[in-house]
């Protein structure tokens, strides 16, 4: 079984790197992605399912969005979950308006070490208020 923390650290460095394929090709095809963003101010918010629906993801935060610090720290394995904190830190390329958020990251995984679920919650009030004029 592969290193699900390995594996998670590795989607964080393609994302450094703007690397969308590098991450989807840990996922599972019927991967589930959940963000806890408003969906209906922010694209980047709510459920994406599939593939498909997590380069619409990626897309739509790298699209809006324009990320100025991005830390992920506090990494623990928990069985077939990794667990993690993250902070992200960026402005809305639109309103020009910044934004700071602290969340909590959960990483599920298959036995064939793909993530098949992940979901980011946390306080996303100023990464909302962001995209309101």
């Amino acid at each position: 079984m592969a290193n699900n923390l390995a594996t998670v650290q590795q989607i964080y460095s393609c994302f450094a790197q703007g690397d969308v394929p590098g991450i989807l090709a840990q996922l599972a095809d019927d991967v589930t992605f959940f963000n806890g963003a408003d969906p209906k101010v922010a694209p980047s918010g709510g459920t994406f399912k599939g593939k498909d629906g997590v380069l619409q993801f990626f897309m739509a935060l790298g699209s809006t969005t324009q990320t100025i610090n991005f830390q992920p720290s506090n990494f623990k394995e928990e069985g077939n979950q990794v667990i993690n904190e993250v902070q992200h830190d960026g402005m809305n390329n639109s309103t020009g308006k910044s934004f700071s958020v602290k969340a909590s990251f959960v990483w599920t995984f298959n036995e064939a070490g793909q993530v098949i679920d992940w979901k980011g919650t946390g306080d996303f009030g100023s990464f909302n208020a962001a995209f309101m004029n």
